[in-house]
């Protein structure tokens, strides 16, 4: 039966560099509506200029972004990868100016800046903009950061959920709790791209990335975290940058080591056997994975 939600208009703000970051926080909003939005009584309605600005002429660019978005939303995330962006003529980018505004009109801002390898490509100019205004914010709140999409995207959902607590933006009955613990997941992230032909005109491809990835979808940390890792089918790799001890995997975050494969990497059917112990509190966990792993 349809019920009545709340909207929540949470206006998501970056430079252009950080287009998978929009794409996955706007995804993940949306994910929570489905699962989460009838029983909490609430939409996340996330707003990004490139879907949502409506054409108008008769003003700064910015400024009409700026009465479109910013003086709308309940909420304001901001991100930045290696870029700060450009100068609109009233603040040092367009991302800065919406952020300020933000703040100034009183409403829920969160800002995250990556820590993720810069590309070869960075602006040297660019990174030292974005690292002077990092600074400059450090000094009105805390700022958040992540190392990939996935872990900017669960950040940002749950300040949001904090938001619509504080505020009281939920129905009733109140904000049912997620299951208690961790909830880890493994999974092999490979992604190429073409490099060109070889002699014979078939497309050859180039790996970019080839990561074996950890994800915590609970809501407590996983604890002194060890895994060995162990070939199924003759699957033969090298994990080049282990960690030296255990590690932490906290709420909502993920970390990452690279696989190197050997020769024989591309056979059908790969797959690798996870063997992981952690502490869950003062209570020590285990459980065995078993990863298949992308060709190529």
């Amino acid at each position: 039966m349809p019920q009545p939600l709340t909207g929540v208009l949470v206006v998501i703000a970056s430079p252009g560099d950080a287009t998978e970051e929009r794409a996955v926080v706007r995804d993940r909003l949306n994910d929570w509506n489905v699962d989460r939005g009838r029983r909490e009584q609430v939409a996340l309605l996330p707003w990004l200029w490139e879907r949502h600005a409506v054409a108008s002429m008769g003003g700064r660019p910015q400024a009409l972004i700026n009465a479109q978005a910013v003086d709308q939303a309940d909420i304001v995330v901001a991100f930045f990868d290696s870029r700060l962006g450009t100068s609109t003529g009233v603040d040092v980018s367009g991302t800065a100016e919406e952020v300020n505004r933000a703040v100034e009109l009183g409403k829920p801002v969160h800002v995250y800046f990556s820590r993720e390898p810069l590309p070869r490509d960075v602006d040297p100019d660019q990174l030292k903009a974005l690292a002077q205004f990092k600074e400059g914010l450090a000094n009105r709140g805390l700022l958040g950061d992540y190392v990939d999409a996935s872990d900017l995207a669960g950040q940002v959902v749950r300040a949001v959920e904090a938001d619509v607590v504080t505020n009281g933006w939920a129905g009733n009955p109140p904000l049912p709790t997620r299951p208690s613990g961790t909830r880890l997941r493994w999974q092999h992230r490979h992604e190429r791209e073409q490099k060109g032909l070889d002699r014979r005109g078939k497309v050859q491809y180039r790996t970019t990335v080839n990561d074996l990835v950890v994800t915590n979808e609970g809501v407590m940390a996983a604890e002194d975290l060890i895994f060995e890792v162990e070939p199924i089918n003759s699957t033969q790799f090298l994990i080049p940058d282990p960690p030296d001890g255990p590690v932490t995997v906290f709420p909502d975050s993920s970390m990452s080591w690279t696989l190197i494969p050997t020769p024989s990497w591309g056979n059908n059917g790969n797959t690798i056997a996870i063997n992981a112990s952690w502490r869950e509190g003062q209570e020590a966990k285990t459980a065995t994975w078993t990863v298949a792993l992308a060709s190529g």
